[in-house]
């Protein structure tokens, strides 16, 4: 997990339709951290603003209810007027909210759309709104593009918040009321808050130099379009549900462990490669059990990254290797000594876990 933490907390919920239900398990876990007493605010995008809802209400029983009576056909039945598929069942699932519990609620909820004619995201405030008004704007932040059609809200036309990374993360309007210990659940593996281009966020450490941040998010893929997000099926749903309280269990359970700034996380690796790869053959077999967990590679020659890059680790001609650049410094790399390209991660954190996994199989097998 990466983290910072300070109290109070704003709760921040990601988007990803049936993947939801990981935010409700998650919910779960921070719960049993004793956590959820510091949470002062909480803002959702697409069906993070469901759940958003849900947490203003305050009750996670009874949001694991309302996730259990999600029927596929509630979801996914042919729609009309420009949808590609009907709302029916989320709408009759909303209708079901105490609304007005949200409205009067003490927590601050936000959720997150997208302003089709501006391209930009908007986001609203749903303490002191009517019913109807929280009604529609849970629809609009739902209303994923070319699958359901967009909602009219005091004259103009919102769809899914998620259309953007702004959008998507939620900071802005909790950071605009003050807010700077952020905890972000997010259904994204890829997620980083070191950003980087290939996960489509900037670097929020650097963004936000002022704010501690918590990041849970799923350590396994949760599936595509059709596999993941719109895979409505209670068996999915039970275990997205499970995935979030057991990825945030472990998350919460490193809780100031982490390191976190380059510095900590380069010493880090350089501690653990050097303790665990006396020669490029350790290497080589550690890479080829466990460079799975990583991004898709294909052996690509390089120039050896004297320019561009920093070696972090060594041995025999192998390299890890950290791109310098400002804004890519989360991209990582494994040369072998003809300087071909073997394996390469986004996430420090990710090759950190595989170490530690690692170093624990080889104290099973007695090294």
């Amino acid at each position: 997990m990466e983290q910072t933490t300070k109290k109070p907390t704003a709760l921040l919920l990601g988007g990803g339709g049936a993947k939801g239900a990981f935010q409700i398990g998650a919910w779960q876990a921070l719960a049993e951290a004793g956590m959820t007493t510091d949470i002062t605010a909480v803002a959702g995008c697409s069906v993070g603003a469901l759940n958003a809802a849900l947490f203003a209400i305050g009750d996670p029983a009874y949001a694991k209810r309302i996730w259990e009576q999600i029927l596929p056909s509630d979801l996914l039945a042919r729609g009309s007027d420009g949808a590609f598929f009907s709302r029916d069942g989320l709408i009759r699932m909303i209708n079901q909210l105490p609304l007005e519990q949200v409205s009067t609620s003490k927590i601050q909820t936000y959720v997150s759309v997208h302003d089709s004619a501006e391209d930009t995201a908007v986001f609203f405030k749903l303490n002191g709104l009517s019913a109807d008004a929280i009604r529609t704007l849970l629809l609009a932040s739902s209303a994923i593009p070319h699958i359901y059609a967009p909602e009219r809200y005091l004259g103009r036309e919102f769809m899914d918040g998620s259309v953007t990374p702004e959008g998507d993360l939620c900071i802005q309007p909790v950071y605009a009321e003050g807010h700077r210990n952020l905890l972000l659940v997010s259904m994204r593996p890829q997620l980083s808050l070191y950003g980087g281009t290939s996960v489509g966020n900037s670097n929020l450490l650097e963004l936000y130099p002022d704010c501690d941040f918590t990041l849970i998010k799923p350590m396994k893929p949760m599936g595509n379009l059709l596999t993941g997000t719109l895979n409505f099926a209670q068996e999915k749903i039970r275990s997205n549900y499970e995935q979030g309280y057991a990825d945030a269990k472990a998350a919460l359970g490193g809780s100031g462990n982490a390191p976190q700034t380059k510095e900590e996380i380069n010493a880090a690796l350089a501690q653990k490669m050097q303790r665990l790869f006396k020669n490029s053959a350790q290497l080589s077999g550690f890479l080829k059990e466990y460079g799975n967990r990583f991004a898709p590679n294909v052996p690509f020659p390089t120039l050896g990254g004297n320019f561009f890059y920093d070696n972090i680790f060594e041995v025999d001609g192998w390299k890890l290797q950290q791109h310098r650049t400002i804004g890519m410094q989360i991209h990582y790399r494994f040369l072998d000594a003809n300087n071909v390209r073997v394996a390469w991660v986004l996430q420090p954190q990710l090759l950190l876990d595989a170490l530690s996994d690692y170093e624990s199989v080889l104290e099973l097998r007695g090294r």
